[in-house]
């Protein structure tokens, strides 16, 4: 026999979940710099890196929405919290953007208002909607 047979137990489980999420982390870390390196330094347009940023996208939400639904780890947030997440949000978004680029036109609201208000309105539903699934998956997985 080449190798040892592992015990798995919920420890070796454990340890190995958190090892994968931090070399998760890294990646995703290290994919942003080299969009960030790819856009600002290089100098390249934005649709050059389109793909870049399309797998760190998937990769960061796709590991939120696993954490959310498998483990229920993240809490689900009341009303009240996703309406002041969702201010601290946009105003955060909204200040930026003014600061940056100044007052838009009335024209292009298409361009610049519904996608900075719109766009963490989405994105807390979301987040809601997943956490909820998840924390009434573990419910029924405790309640049986």
């Amino acid at each position: 026999m080449l190798f040892k047979k592992l015990q798995r137990d919920e420890r070796t489980r454990s340890q190995a979940g958190h090892a994968a999420g931090i070399w998760l982390g890294v990646t995703q870390v290290l994919l942003a710099g080299v969009v960030f390196y790819r856009l600002y330094v290089l100098g390249q347009p934005d649709s050059e890196v389109r793909d870049f940023q399309v797998v760190l996208a998937l990769s960061l939400f796709g590991h939120m929405a696993t954490q959310l639904f498998m483990g229920g780890l993240l809490p689900v947030p009341t009303w009240r919290g996703m309406v002041v997440a969702y201010l601290l949000l946009s105003g955060a978004i909204v200040g930026v953007c003014l600061a940056v680029y100044g007052v838009p036109e009335a024209a292009e609201w298409h361009n610049t208002w519904l996608p900075t208000l719109a766009g963490p309105a989405v994105l807390l539903g979301l987040y809601r909607l997943v956490a909820w699934l998840g924390k009434r998956r573990i419910d029924g997985l405790i309640a049986e």
